[in-house]
């Protein structure tokens, strides 16, 4: 089931240890801290056993720095809550990659992380590479 808030959308995939979220155009730091409460909510029962994040960017827009330091929080709440791999579905846009990747350094935990053109290829990676 997909829920969703604004410019946001979150949801599991069937069978995996997977949560997804998708962004459509321009998001702010309310939406931003909606749908961190809703993976972690999703992805509680896999704490122990880790569970991996794919956010589709693929259609946002750039994010300002006061959501990129939500965005900072956001990746260290998660892997604190048992999140094991990050995966970036960016479609063909070298900004949003950059941000990305920025965030993540910034989070300073180490996560591991891929960034790909689809969803469909973060999956392929994070089932080959991370077991999940």
């Amino acid at each position: 089931m997909i829920k969703r808030k604004g410019a946001q959308s979150v949801q599991v995939i069937a069978g995996r240890r997977v949560v997804l979220s998708a962004g459509v155009g321009k998001t702010n730091i309310e939406e931003l801290k909606w749908l961190s409460q809703m993976v972690l909510s999703q992805a509680k029962q896999w704490q122990k056993t880790g569970w991996a994040y794919i956010a589709d960017c693929s259609q946002m827009s750039p994010v300002t720095p006061a959501e990129g330091g939500e965005l900072v929080e956001m990746t260290k709440k998660f892997v604190e809550a048992g999140c094991k791999a990050f995966a970036f579905a960016e479609g063909n846009s070298i900004m949003l990659k950059v941000q990305a990747q920025k965030n993540t350094q910034r989070s300073e935990t180490g996560v591991k992380e891929a960034h790909f053109a689809t969803v469909e290829e973060a999956l392929e990676w994070l089932k080959k590479e991370v077991h999940i």
